[in-house]
């Protein structure tokens, strides 16, 4: 066994196709399936199910492809870490971002790391929480951020800042004329909310106390804040906004924009990244282009 075996093997999972998976790899079809053969005679095990279209895993298939990922996850962070400590900070980091954070974290974090002098690459994608946890463990993720509480098994953390929550109301809707409102002012069957992937929408719906039965006769989950803030606008009603968003806002918009009387609720934003993760100083790096707080 051997990691270019291994690289094949994730390529095919990648693609579905040994067509594909061999020109990814540039190499001909014929010697991907091959060494794959090899791999599942070393291992006495079948991984592929042949003559079934789509191309798929046996579940022992499945298995060793997530192993294989984390292997080659390995390999790629000590390669990294090796150069880290003879030349610097440098090499290529993936990093996930939930959508509800990316609008306020990414183009800084773009900004800081472009006018820094660090020898690094950095990959960053909108992933969701849940996705986030499976990419980090299978490697495909170095580091996300996040704004939820971690596995302190699994994972660890660096607390980058906390961020309150408010209100975004239609202004036909009636609340108390205040500077501040209260939780228990929303009317859970006029809110609007993210679709179940995002963590966002359990913390939204944990503040306004919803119990899973709305009036409304059409439920439409968002895929974004930018939705949800569209949706109050033409249909009425009203959302749970991170205060992030509210620089993007236009003036007639922030207009919309309620505050929740102290101690408002809020959440913390944390830089994630597997336990053991060695590269303190690639952690201590991007925690600082994020904006840690000091």
């Amino acid at each position: 066994m051997n990691f270019q075996q291994l690289e094949y093997l994730v390529a095919l999972d990648k693609h579905r196709n040994f067509v594909a998976a061999a020109e990814s790899c540039f190499v001909s079809q014929p010697t991907l399936s091959m060494m794959i053969k090899k791999l599942e005679e070393e291992l006495d095990l079948t991984l592929i199910q042949r003559g079934v279209q789509p191309l798929s895993f046996t579940d022992e298939g499945e298995q060793l492809v997530l192993q294989a990922k984390r292997i080659l996850a390995e390999q790629r962070l000590m390669k990294d870490l090796s150069k880290e400590l003879v030349k610097g900070l440098s090499g290529h980091i993936r990093m996930g971002v939930i959508p509800s954070l990316a609008p306020r974290v990414v183009p800084p974090f773009i900004q800081e790391v472009e006018k820094s002098e660090v020898k690094v690459t950095f990959e960053v994608s909108e992933t969701p929480t849940a996705v986030a946890h499976e990419l980090l463990l299978n490697g495909e993720l170095e580091m996300a951020v996040l704004a939820t509480e971690v596995d302190a098994q699994l994972f660890s953390s660096v607390e980058l800042f906390e961020e309150r929550f408010v209100a975004y109301v239609n202004p036909k809707e009636k609340l108390p004329a205040t500077k501040y409102i209260q939780p228990k002012h929303l009317n859970p069957d006029k809110m609007w909310y993210l679709s179940e992937e995002h963590c966002f929408r359990e913390q939204a719906m944990e503040i306004c106390s919803y119990k899973g039965k709305r009036k409304q006769q059409v439920k439409y989950q968002a895929g974004s804040l930018v939705s949800l803030i569209r949706l109050v606008d033409a249909n009425g009603g009203m959302t749970i906004l991170p205060e992030g968003t509210v620089e993007h806002l236009t003036p007639k918009q922030k207009k919309n924009i309620r505050e929740f009387a102290p101690p408002s609720p809020k959440r913390v934003v944390r830089l994630v990244f597997l336990k053991n993760y060695p590269r303190k100083r690639m952690i201590e790096a991007v925690s600082a282009f994020l904006g840690k707080e000091k």
